[in-house]
């Protein structure tokens, strides 16, 4: 993997967050080797969302003072920034809100050591994936096609293109 600076590393997440990164891009950030910069750079844009809310309530407070003491037109001034603050304030928090979420998801992956939305994202799912399903089938055909006969090995195998999980049951009475 080329290094990827912290600048860049946090556009990229940035733009996660919006849904806006290609297959590969994503890629990079499901690498094992970068959660947790993942989730440090998650945590850092959360602060810089605060930050940016706290300013805002500060510039409204501001303005308040300012706009009130300039009569009827400042009171006029003041609902036009009120109304811009509101707007601005709600972008930061809603993008907070989805920010927290993947943070949630991240979180999750570094826990599990398992990726969800690999199995979820069609761009994200690994060709080696396809590769052993397509093998798979291919067996069960060439099983049945052949005339060969099953074993519960091979029903098995098959199963686990249901995401069922039997090897369990395999023993030496049933082979």
């Amino acid at each position: 993997m080329d290094f990827i600076s912290d600048d860049e590393f946090a556009r990229l997440v940035s733009e996660d967050v919006k849904n806006k990164v290609s297959g590969r891009q994503r890629q990079i950030l499901l690498q094992p080797d970068n959660w947790s910069r993942w989730q440090r750079t998650l945590l850092l844009l959360i602060d810089n969302l605060q930050i940016q809310a706290d300013d805002i309530d500060m510039d409204k407070e501001s303005d308040k003072f300012r706009f009130e003491s300039m009569g009827e037109d400042g009171l006029v001034l003041l609902k036009e920034s009120e109304f811009a603050y509101v707007s601005r304030k709600t972008k930061i928090e809603r993008f907070q809100f989805h920010v927290n979420r993947r943070l949630d998801d991240v979180t999750k992956i570094i826990e599990t050591g398992i990726s969800d939305s690999v199995k979820n994202d069609p761009i994200s799912i690994s060709s080696d994936v396809n590769f052993y399903r397509k093998a798979i089938t291919k067996h069960r055909e060439l099983i049945q096609d052949y005339g060969l006969e099953e074993t519960e090995i091979d029903r098995a195998l098959w199963r686990t293109l249901n995401n069922e999980w039997t090897f369990g049951d395999v023993n030496e009475g049933n082979v």
